[in-house]
């Protein structure tokens, strides 16, 4: 639906986070005349200034039936809303409906990794090719707060996660999957719907729409088949530097410069700018970021890396130099057995463990027979503590659990930033 479809609508916004706030603005602005209701699960909520009713409380999903349609907030199960679902619509679709009368231009980055990366050195490519682009999504930029820029020479750089994918029925003009693993099972129910969530990204594209995907991952080119449209594979080779010309860590960083610039080559950005880019881009916060030497030993935040791959990818990348990695949060069931392996053969020799999945990852390291002395933490301040007395001189302490923040912690950046803090508060 057109964001001007809501006006007169009766309306409810399910969850009132960050993007329902975005929502309630949006309608606020376009879609005047529309009744606004704000469901949330939080019974202390308070009313927004906005003209608009609460439901809050134990009684927050009572009653859904009466409304014209439901705006769901990415963080809500699809499963306490199954019964629902013909009155279900998200941010991601409102976005990309309305959009799409501007004839503006939508490139959808989505993957189990790599795809904010990926994302953000797309729009540093447009925007220093002097194109008129804004950096949307997941990455933490409600894609309806960017409806005034919608414009037919407009570039939205949307990166979307399986949550924002599954309910949408429309495609972004160029897709790129930058990876696919097991990841937010507890969400999605199976590995089947979480691949299912994906391939929305490409389901609805048409033959004048573009998908880019990493080759060799299977799950990727399965998402990328999905398309109507022409399809553009990529992998670290077809990166146009080498990974020491960046100011990035690990290898795994090519696919991610690989994907950038098989978009840049199909929108005729000049490589001369693109390697420029490419050469100067810092990276992000939370994602294999060096906060530098205390104590005279490296701290690196991969806060990001909340699956056993990515903590895998974080090791190789940082080689023989780790010594202590922080590992365990939010248990959603994921495989650890090559985690383990790869901590085996490794210079790692303390293993940190945060509740919940922790336990399970000792275990998995004790039947392979690692050599690691372990040790449990109940806070950030108690890992970083240990860590500074086990960790060798010059040598690193990874931060990269292999698991969700969740419960410790609001998110993987308020994880990131405790360990920034405690690192440089004296206690490290």
């Amino acid at each position: 639906m057109h964001i001007r479809e809501f006006s007169g609508k009766n309306v409810c916004i399910l969850g009132f986070g960050k993007e329902g706030q975005s929502i309630l603005r949006a309608l606020n602005a376009h879609a005047t005349h529309c009744e606004i209701t704000i469901a949330d699960r939080n019974a202390s909520l308070v009313a927004p200034p906005e003209k608009c009713w609460l439901q809050v409380g134990t009684g927050w999903l009572m009653n859904l039936e009466k409304f014209d349609v439901l705006i769901k907030s990415p963080g809500i199960p699809p499963s306490i809303l199954h019964t629902h679902s013909s009155l279900l619509t998200n941010a991601t679709q409102i976005f990309l409906d309305t959009v799409a009368e501007d004839r503006a231009t939508v490139i959808g980055v989505t993957g189990s990794k790599g795809k904010s990366t990926t994302a953000s050195l797309i729009f540093e490519l447009l925007t220093a090719a002097g194109k008129n682009a804004s950096l949307i999504g997941n990455i933490g930029n409600p894609a309806l707060d960017y409806l005034e820029r919608s414009q037919e020479n407009a570039f939205f750089v949307l990166e979307m996660s399986s949550y924002q994918l599954m309910d949408v029925t429309r495609s972004p003009h160029i897709a790129v999957v930058t990876s696919f693993f097991p990841e937010h099972l507890d969400y999605h129910g199976s590995l089947e719907a979480y691949k299912e969530a994906k391939k929305h990204v490409t389901r609805f594209q048409t033959e004048e729409d573009l998908v880019f995907f990493l080759h060799d991952s299977p799950g990727a080119r399965e998402i990328a088949e999905e398309s109507a449209g022409k399809k553009i594979p990529f992998g670290p080779q077809d990166a146009p530097v080498a990974i020491g010309e960046t100011k990035l860590l690990g290898v795994h960083n090519l696919s991610n410069i690989a994907a950038a610039w098989k978009v840049a080559q199909e929108l005729g950005i000049p490589k001369e700018t693109c390697l420029d880019v490419f050469r100067n881009f810092h990276g992000l916060p939370h994602r294999l970021q060096d906060l530098g030497v205390f104590h005279d030993i490296t701290w690196v935040d991969d806060a990001i890396s909340t699956t056993p791959e990515s903590t895998i990818a974080a090791l190789d990348a940082l080689g023989s130099r780790v010594a202590t990695v922080i590992l365990g949060g939010q248990d959603r069931g994921n495989d650890f057995s090559e985690l383990a392996k790869r901590i085996k053969g490794s210079s790692v020799r303390t293993v940190i463990l945060f509740p919940g999945s922790g336990p399970r990852i000792r275990k998995v390291l004790e039947d392979a027979e690692a050599t690691v002395t372990f040790h449990d933490a109940d806070s950030m301040e108690d890992a970083v503590r240990i860590a500074q007395e086990s960790t060798p001189d010059g040598m690193i302490c990874l931060l990269s659990t292999a698991s969700p923040s969740y419960g410790m912690f609001k998110n993987f950046e308020d994880k990131g930033d405790q360990f920034k803090q405690w690192i440089g508060t004296g206690n490290a």
